[in-house]
């Protein structure tokens, strides 16, 4: 598993270099080489896993008794994110005076597909079904906490980063439980795409009522949950079972290095 490990912590590397890479070029090249740091690093790792799967799960279908497991955790989710960032956000505010200024744009509808749609559909390719065809056939639980570290830390924001790794937890655990990577995409799209929402909102009661509505369908989510905790205390249980250890190699630790480093002179 080690090997798998460090065939992820490459193709991160990749990502990141390749990320910034696009940042110096502009226009139809920049756009270009930003697909091209998730499509290479995707391929990259897939190859290199394809000739070891005996009997590889594509991870692409959901069933029923998957959309009836998956859809209570959704808003769930959504709001323990906003309340992580939220918290993340006074706590930074107190210790270093910063807050976080995001930019985007003026235009709602490229907003939604550049921050929203985008990211659902590539960050959960390379960050939770990449991890889950190369490491979850040996430990779900390392397929569960290696893909939620990567994926924390790539986000190279202090502000982000300890809610991305709650997120990526859950994300993969919820996409195991299911076999599916589809909830985890229709999570993180809806979790951006109401936070794109609420950017662009005209006035403030829109974001207190948006606010509202999602406390009121995080109660009902929950109640679904609870009525079906047999099952989900099931599916837990076998996402804890045993499997090959994943250890924090060198690779990941220099990873962790360079990209916290990265964070707090972003900050700075």
């Amino acid at each position: 598993m080690s090997k798998r490990i460090n065939i992820l912590t490459a193709c991160y590397t990749l990502f990141l270099v390749m990320l910034f890479g696009s940042a110096t070029f502009s226009g139809i090249l920049s756009e270009a080489v930003y697909y091209l740091a998730f499509i290479i690093p995707i391929a990259i790792a897939l190859i290199s896993c394809r000739g070891e799967e005996s009997d590889p799960k594509k991870y692409l279908t959901i069933d029923a008794d998957g959309i009836r497991l998956s859809w209570p955790v959704v808003f769930p989710t959504i709001s323990l994110t906003i309340l992580l960032s939220y918290l993340t956000s006074l706590l930074i505010f107190a210790i270093t005076g910063q807050t976080n200024n995001v930019d985007l744009g003026d235009s709602y509808i490229l907003a939604m597909i550049t921050h929203a749609l985008v990211p659902a559909i590539f960050e959960e390719a390379l960050f939770r079904y990449v991890p889950m065809r190369l490491l979850a056939p040996y430990s779900k639980r390392g397929a569960i906490f290696i893909s939620a570290f990567f994926f924390s830390l790539v986000h190279l924001d202090l502000f982000t980063i300890p809610y991305a790794f709650i997120g990526g937890v859950i994300f993969m655990a919820i996409d195991l439980a299911t076999e599916s990577v589809i909830p985890s995409v229709v999570i993180h799209f809806i979790n951006n795409a109401l936070s794109v929402s609420m950017f662009f909102a005209p006035y403030e009661h829109v974001m207190i009522l948006t606010y509202i509505w999602l406390g009121v369908l995080t109660l009902v989510s929950v109640l679904a949950i609870f009525r079906e905790r047999e099952t989900y205390e099931l599916e837990l249980f076998m996402l804890n079972e045993k499997g090959e250890g994943a250890r924090f190699t060198v690779g990941m630790l220099f990873f962790a290095l360079l990209t916290m480093t990265v964070a707090v002179v972003n900050l700075l």
